[in-house]
């Protein structure tokens, strides 16, 4: 790639720290976490909750820490968590649920990461006692492996209604939340009284160096940091990060700019590669290709080129767009697509199932 910085695409958690946040960083006001003294982070953990309309909020290390504490705090072990098949916490977070919180996964398969309350009905009204109580029901937003899509209003409260009728907890897995808010024409607050639970990342579209809040009820907060410090993590004079996170949530509405980058990257990956490229737009920051066994060199070409994606799961190319990134950028990597296509898209794939 040379001594040019690349245009790094592989995930909108590549950012690197804005001034403004270096320097909440140096003066942030601090105490010790653990005796709940740290004053920035009880700020941020106030200010938290207030977005997500919840009663209180927990600051924890990462998105997984979040969903896991969230889990911990509330499915009993041995029961079920329903979730859509391609979410995060499916494919790549099943372990932990499972070996630390000794939860099941069990997944409904949807459409780009949705799906409705007739999905859930039978699993729901189960009573058979062979198979695990369903504990609790997730859903992502937005939708990482959808290419980024947005739950509306409507269809997440056909699913938190079923939910509710059945006496089983709802959590969001929102570590893209405020995307999804942008996009959606809602505010986070919304999806946060259709959910018991609901989780955001400040260190992705946000661009915080670290950090996820878990939004919730006080004793949900108060079994969710039992289960944070059971994990190893508790904090001390950590409000250096907080303070970076306080100044991430002031931009919230400049995602969408991550989203107008979006629009023009996929326009143009359309106009370079019409036969791979997505018809419709995205609804968020994320562009995918579906290559197949093509994926992994078109990635390996495109770095050359210097422009940084990743194959995010196998055959399916993803493209993030973040403030680090400009029009620039974009047109750089589109104008590289163009170049690798005809050693690594040549010929067209033999059968629709191959370009799944």
């Amino acid at each position: 790639m040379g001594d040019v910085a690349p245009v790094d695409l592989r995930s909108d958690t590549v950012t690197r720290p804005t001034g403004r946040m270096l320097e909440a960083m140096a003066s942030a006001r601090v105490g010790d976490d653990f005796y709940g003294e740290d004053p920035t982070v009880l700020a941020l953990e106030e200010r938290a909750a207030e977005l997500a309309g919840t009663e209180d909020a927990l600051f924890v290390v990462s998105g997984t820490m979040a969903n896991l504490v969230a889990i911990l705090a509330l499915v009993p072990r041995g029961r079920e968590l329903i979730a859509e098949a391609d979410t995060d916490l499916v494919r790549w977070e099943s372990h932990s649920v499972a070996g630390l919180a000794g939860v099941q996964l069990t997944a409904v398969h949807g459409t780009d990461g949705m799906f409705g309350a007739a999905d859930l009905e039978e699993l729901l009204a189960r009573d058979d006692w062979r198979a695990p109580q369903t504990g609790m029901v997730a859903v992502e937003n937005t939708h990482s492996a959808g290419g980024g899509s947005v739950w509306s209003l409507d269809r997440l409260e056909e699913v938190a209604s079923a939910c509710r009728a059945a006496g089983v907890p709802l959590h969001c897995d929102g570590a893209r939340l405020f995307n999804a808010a942008v996009a959606g024409g809602y505010a986070a607050h919304e999806v946060g009284a259709l959910c018991d639970t609901v989780t955001f990342s400040l260190y992705k579209g946000l661009g915080a160096p670290m950090g996820s809040l878990l939004c919730c009820g006080a004793e949900v907060r108060t079994a969710a940091a039992r289960a944070r410090r059971q994990l190893g993590c508790t904090f001390r004079q950590i409000g250096t990060m907080a303070a970076a996170g306080l100044v991430a949530l002031e931009g919230i509405e400049h995602l969408a700019e991550d989203h107008e980058l979006a629009h023009r990257l996929a326009r143009g990956l359309r106009d370079v590669l019409p036969e791979w490229a997505a018809p419709a737009l995205p609804s968020t920051n994320i562009v995918t290709l579906r290559l197949g066994p093509r994926a992994a060199p078109f990635v390996a070409a495109l770095r050359e080129r210097g422009v940084l994606v990743t194959e995010v799961v196998p055959g399916v190319v993803r493209f993030v767009t973040h403030r680090d990134v400009d029009s620039a950028g974009v047109e750089l990597a589109v104008a590289a697509a163009a170049r690798v296509a005809p050693e690594t898209l040549a010929a067209p794939l033999a059968t629709a199932g191959e370009r799944a």
